[in-house]
């Protein structure tokens, strides 16, 4: 037997290597490939703008109806007040809500839907109550703080263009989950 030339442990030119490199979009989540950061983002406007729009016809509806409660009289300061802090602190409760029960009931929000992208947990499996709960926690409770709440989420969110094989967000890889597209 003559020992060969590539002693490196290479394969010789021409011959078959070990097969073709992995790329960036595949996952071992039965198939289906991730989700791009362009279309998580879209989803997470889509959500935003559908939330917003719920929030002001919730906020007008309940505006008329204290001013139809009081015929003619005028609204005290408390009730601005009230709507102040529901307006700064209550975004974080209104995306916790909205994600939890959207990802849990059906894997994907009103905007993931939209776009054709879910949540599945690592395996590929549909979400469970508690991988839900916590994913939405981490994502939509910070949002009740202003300023810093925003800039966690940013990190958070910009966190998934770090992780080119997956693009899992901090709220994903705390909760063991994917979004694919799907």
């Amino acid at each position: 037997m003559t020992p060969s030339p590539y002693w490196h442990g290479a394969p010789p030119p021409g011959a078959p290597g070990p097969g073709p490199a992995p790329y960036y979009g595949m996952s071992p989540h039965r198939g289906r490939p991730t989700a791009s950061f362009g279309r998580r983002l879209s989803a997470r406007m889509v959500d935003y703008t559908v939330i917003s729009m719920a929030v002001i016809l919730f906020f007008i509806l309940v505006s008329f109806l204290a001013e139809a409660s009081l015929r003619g009289g005028e609204l005290a300061d408390r009730y601005f007040d009230a709507w102040a802090l529901l307006f700064f602190f209550g975004t974080g409760p209104v995306m916790f809500l909205h994600d939890w029960l959207c990802n849990a009931a059906r894997g994907r929000t009103l905007g993931k839907a939209a776009l054709g992208i879910r949540v599945v947990r690592r395996d590929g499996g549909p979400l469970r109550q508690g991988q839900s709960a916590g994913r939405a926690a981490i994502f939509g409770l910070p949002q009740a703080l202003p300023c810093l709440g925003q800039l966690f989420t940013l990190i958070d969110c910009m966190s998934a263009l770090a992780d080119a094989d997956t693009g899992q967000s901090l709220h994903d890889r705390a909760a063991g989950t994917v979004v694919v597209r799907g």
